[in-house]
This record gives C-alpha cells, sequence and structure tokens, in this order.
C-alpha cells in the first residue's frame, strides 16, 4: 500500500486490505468512524469555542469599558460640584473683604454683625478674624478666646500673603475640633501694605456637602489632601486625620499609580487632573478614581466596588454559555449522524466492490476451465479418432473372415466400443462448446417448448424420486433467437441440480414470465433444503460441489453460468437455509 503522507490520512486509521475478514472490516469501520469523528468534532467546537472567547473576552471589555465611563462621568460631576462649592465660599468672603472695609471691620459689634449674616446663610462659618500686615491680630468674633494672636511665622499667613487667597487642609489646631480656614488678603487703604480676613468654617459643613454629592453608582466618595490624609469621612477606607489606606505614604497620586501599575493594578484611563485605576485591594476588584480639585488643596476620590453592570454580565454569561453548549449538543449530535452515515456508505461501496470482485472473478474462472476443457477435448478426439478407425478396420477383417466361435460376441462388442466412441464426441463437442470452440447455431426458440423438453429427460428419475415438477408458464411469452441445444443444457442442469438437492418428496415449480419486450425470465423454484449464504457465494466456482464424492464434479452451474453469460443474460440465486431456493435465468430475446 503507498503510504499516506497527508495530515489528515495519518489522523484517519488506514483501510483495511483484507476486503474478506468480516471481523477486520467491522473492527476498521469503527476505528475510520472514531477517527471521523474526533476530527469534525474539532472542526466544529474549536471555532465555536474561539468565537465564544473572544465574545467573552469582547463583551466583558466593552461592560468594564462602560464602568469606566460611568466612573469618569461621575467623578468628573462630583469634582465640579465641590468645586464650584468652594470656590462659592471663597466669593462670598471676599466680596466682603473689600479693601475700604478694614477699619469698619475692626470694631467689634461690625465684624459681629458681618459674621451674623454669613453664619445665617452659611451656617458652617465658626468664627471670624482680621489681621494686619504685621500679622497680629486686631480684631475677632467667635466662640473661643483666640483674640491677640500673631499669625507671622504661621504658613497659612505666608501664603496667603503671597497668593492672595488661602484655603487650608482640615485640622483641629487650637479649636480642637476638624474645621479648615479660607483667608483672603487686601490692600490697606492708607498703607503700603495688606491685611487679612480669616473666616474658620467647621468641618462638618465640608462633610455634609460631599455626602449629598455622593452617587449611588460610588460605594465610597471622601478627600484626601496632598499628602494623601483623609479630610472627610470614608466608608471603610481610612479615618479623618489619618493616611488613606489606598495610598502609599511619602508619594505623589501620579508615581504611587505609576509604581503600583507594575506591581498589582493596571492604570485604564487618565485625563489631565484626573486618573483611574483598576487595581486588587484585600483580595477585591475595585475600581478607583482620583480627581484634583482647582484651587483647592484637596483630591477627590471615589471607589467602586462591583460593577454596575454585574446583572447584564451575568445574564451574558448564561446566555453565551448556554448557545455554546447548545450547539455543541447539536453538533455532536449532527457530527454523529454524518459519521454514521458515511460509515454506512463506505461498508456498502465496500460490499458492492467485493460483490463485483467476485462476479469479476467468476468470468475468470470459466475462461481458465475453458481454455482447460478445450485443450482436453482435442486430446481426447485423437485417440477416439483412431480408436473409431482400429474398431472400423476390425469389423471389416470380421465381414471378410469365416464364421468361427464368438464371432457374434465380438461383433457385439466392437458395436459397443463404436458407440461409447460416439458418446465421447459428443462430450467433448459440448466441452468444445463451453469454450467457445464450436459455432453457436442462432434460431427461433420457443423458451416454454424448451422447457417442457427439460421436464420430459427428467420425468423418470422425478418420479422414482417422488418429486413433483409444476409449470407456470406464460403462453403470450416471447420467442426467442438462440441456440436450442445450449439451452437445453442450461435448463438441464438447473433442473437436475433442483432434483439432486430435494433428494425425494418435494416440489419444483418451473416458471416463465416477459419482463420486458426485449428479456424475458425463467425461474427454476424447488423446496428443497436450500443453501446458506456462504455457499451461495461459491455455487458458480469450477469444481466446486456440495455432493458427496463421486456423485458431483461441480462442472454443471459454472458451465451454466458460462452459457447465460455468453446469451448476454443472468443468472441468479435466491435461496434460505430449510425454506428451498430459486435460480433466477434471465435472457435477451435477441441475441446478438
Amino acid at each position: 500500500m503507498k503510504e499516506r503522507s497527508n495530515w489528515l490520512a495519518k489522523i484517519l486509521p488506514p483501510p483495511s486490505d483484507n476486503i474478506v475478514s468480516g471481523a477486520d472490516l467491522d473492527r476498521g469501520y469503527k476505528n475510520f468512524s472514531r477517527g471521523l469523528f474526533g476530527i469534525l468534532i474539532v472542526l466544529v467546537l474549536v471555532p465555536l469555542a474561539i468565537i465564544s472567547l473572544l465574545s467573552h473576552h469582547q463583551y466583558k471589555h466593552l461592560l468594564q469599558q462602560r464602568e469606566l465611563d460611568q466612573l469618569f462621568l461621575n467623578l468628573e460631576q462630583a469634582q465640579s460640584t465641590i468645586e464650584k462649592f468652594v470656590a462659592e465660599l471663597e466669593s462670598v468672603i471676599k466680596f466682603v473683604a473689600r479693601d475700604d472695609r478694614y477699619h469698619e471691620l475692626l470694631e467689634p459689634k461690625e465684624l459681629q454683625a458681618l459674621f451674623v449674616r454669613l453664619q445665617s446663610e452659611y451656617p458652617g462659618f465658626v468664627d471670624i478674624e482680621v489681621v494686619d500686615s504685621h500679622g497680629m491680630q486686631k480684631s475677632y468674633f467667635g466662640p473661643y478666646q483666640l483674640e491677640g494672636h500673631n499669625y507671622t511665622d504661621q504658613t497659612w499667613y505666608k501664603e496667603v500673603m503671597l497668593r492672595g487667597v488661602y484655603i487650608s487642609n482640615v485640622f483641629s489646631g487650637f479649636r480642637h475640633v476638624p474645621h479648615f480656614v479660607i483667608a483672603v488678603s487686601r490692600k490697606h487703604p492708607q498703607q503700603n501694605a495688606s491685611w487679612v480676613l480669616r473666616v474658620t468654617i467647621d468641618g462638618q459643613t465640608l462633610q455634609n456637602y460631599v455626602d449629598t454629592i455622593s452617587t449611588t453608582y460610588a460605594d465610597d466618595i471622601f478627600l484626601v489632601d496632598q499628602s494623601f490624609t483623609v479630610q472627610t469621612r470614608p466608608q471603610k477606607y481610612g479615618k479623618i486625620s489619618e493616611k488613606c489606606i489606598l495610598f502609599d505614604m511619602g508619594d505623589t497620586i501620579e508615581k504611587n499609580f505609576k509604581k503600583r501599575t507594575v506591581e498589582r493594578f493596571m492604570m485604564v484611563q487618565k485625563a489631565s487632573d484626573m486618573i483611574i485605576v483598576q487595581k486588587s485591594f484585600n483580595g477585591q476588584q475595585i475600581l478607583q478614581g482620583v480627581s484634583e480639585l482647582v484651587n483647592t488643596p484637596w483630591k477627590l476620590v471615589m471607589v467602586k466596588e462591583q460593577y454596575l453592570y454585574a446583572d447584564a454580565w451575568f445574564s451574558f454569561k448564561i446566555r453565551l454559555t448556554t448557545i455554546f453548549l447548545s450547539c455543541a449538543i447539536v453538533a455532536i449530535f449532527v457530527i454523529l449522524e454524518i459519521g454514521k452515515a458515511i460509515t454506512n456508505h463506505l461498508r456498502e461501496s465496500d460490499k458492492k466492490r467485493e460483490q463485483f470482485l467476485v462476479e469479476a472473478e467468476q468470468p475468470n474462472k470459466l475462461a481458465s476451465i475453458g481454455r482447460l476443457a478445450a485443450g482436453v477435448a482435442h486430446e481426447i478426439n485423437n485417440p477416439l479418432a483412431i480408436i473409431n478407425q482400429k474398431t472400423g478396420l476390425v469389423q471389416d477383417f470380421m465381414e471378410m473372415s469365416d464364421d468361427f466361435a464368438y464371432k457374434a460376441a465380438m461383433r457385439e462388442a466392437l458395436d459397443g466400443i463404436q458407440n461409447s466412441v460416439e458418446r465421447c464426441k459428443k462430450i467433448t463437442h459440448r466441452l468444445l462448446g463451453f469454450a467457445r470452440q464450436t459455432d453457436v447455431k442462432n434460431e427461433e426458440v420457443d423458451i416454454n417448448v424448451i422447457v417442457r423438453e427439460v421436464v420430459d429427460f427428467l420425468a423418470k428419475e422425478a418420479s422414482y424420486n417422488q418429486i413433483k415438477i409444476d409449470f407456470d408458464l406464460d403462453p403470450d411469452i416471447s420467442k426467442i433467437y438462440s441456440d436450442r441445444g445450449q439451452l437445453l443444457q442450461i435448463f438441464l442442469n438447473v433442473t437436475n441440480n433442483a432434483i439432486d438437492a430435494i433428494g425425494s418428496n418435494g416440489t419444483i415449480t418451473l416458471s416463465s414470465r416477459q419482463i420486458d419486450p426485449k428479456t424475458i425470465q425463467v425461474s427454476i423454484t424447488d423446496n428443497g433444503p436450500g443453501m446458506s449464504a456462504e455457499v451461495q457465494q461459491h455455487i458458480f466456482d469450477p469444481f466446486f460441489t456440495t455432493k458427496e464424492t463421486g456423485k458431483g464434479t461441480g462442472l454443471g452451474l459454472s458451465i451454466t453460468y458460462g452459457i447465460v453469460k455468453k446469451f448476454g443474460g443472468k443468472i441468479n440465486v435466491r435461496s434460505e437455509v430449510n425454506k428451498g431456493t430459486t435460480f433466477d435465468i434471465t435472457l435477451p430475446v435477441a441475441n446478438n
């Protein structure tokens, strides 16, 4: 067998070289079916799995991007709201701190009146004070005893004098309660110097405002300063005035995020003043957004622990899994059916191929036996001619000689020899006819008459064995053009086999019918023991016989098969064990 080199041939099992062994064939078909099933499963399920994984990844990426966009939008809105709130406080303080009001605000009553008006609008205001250009407190109104303080060395004082406005972190200070300060500087009306109006605001005010802008999207929202110290109360990520546990100490937010990008989380989105990251915190994946609040010392932190679209993601995974499993089950079922269909088709093709080889082998066997028969016939004819000649010479001598004892017996013996020679000539003539060494004489023949003549030959033998012969002949059947003698031989051989098969006490039915205008059929049916399938495969083989030794040569049906094929017809056998046998002989009306 030629070596198979392509990858498909390497996966599929090779076909069996033995087409006769049924066990090997069944094993080969099973291996082929398994190999084909495996290849088709890979070709179908692998692309299906790849598409499912890509869909899973793409939809997950889409939902994550929507999460990021939603967090970015909420962070941007919260940033804008807090910036506007602080800017509003700053604007109010700038408005009341006009340059020409310095002397007016030094009066305690005027300062008190101003503070009362401010506190009516903004209840979170705690106290108010005026500081001169030398850092000395000149006027104060509030609940604490803080008069006469010198702020010259204070950082906030230096900042406000430098930049004109200052907003502090949330701290406790002298008041021992969380608060933050907004201070603005103004030009002294009479000196080339500046004075400061400083307002203290309760830290709870900032907390309340942050709480009002909390969104259902975020699980936590709070403020931190530049060193990541918590300014407003978080839900779970730290405490006020302590370092936020989401950040490392001693780094800027940009450095903090960049350093951890390599370690355990990925920076996913960044704008000019805000950053959003996806990170792992205490074994949980969270989204964390940080935004710089413009003109403030604070940063806004927003944390999202669970996906907003978790239900959609869970529903998508269920649908995707259901679709994948459904497609896989359907694909497996279809592939199984296709595999079975292909395997069955190959099995039927192999059976037909085997039958074709058997049928193709039959003419070769008959041709070989025909050549053998022709050689034997020619070899026998030569000594038969000599025997016949010598016998005639002896008879001539006998006629010319006088009577003597046993002359009559010798004449009878010589006649017997000549009769036997004639019989042998007929036998060799038939052998030569089988070998196609004699001419076939075509003439118009009534097939029903031929069938009845055959029965006449065998009537005595059938009657002796108590075998009944019935006829079912079509009277309107067409006459055919063929060789009368060889037709007699065909029906004689088959009918004689039927008698031998029955043995005794049986029935043989000979029937004829017109198949079409160009074809007739003669069927010979007996109710004998029948034949097995294995015997049926060899009944037309030369020298094959089921008879006892010495009772048959095994050439009758093989010669019959050769004659029928020579006429352009067909001979088929139908038989079942214990149910009898039928030979169907199909012949053309015109023998070309």
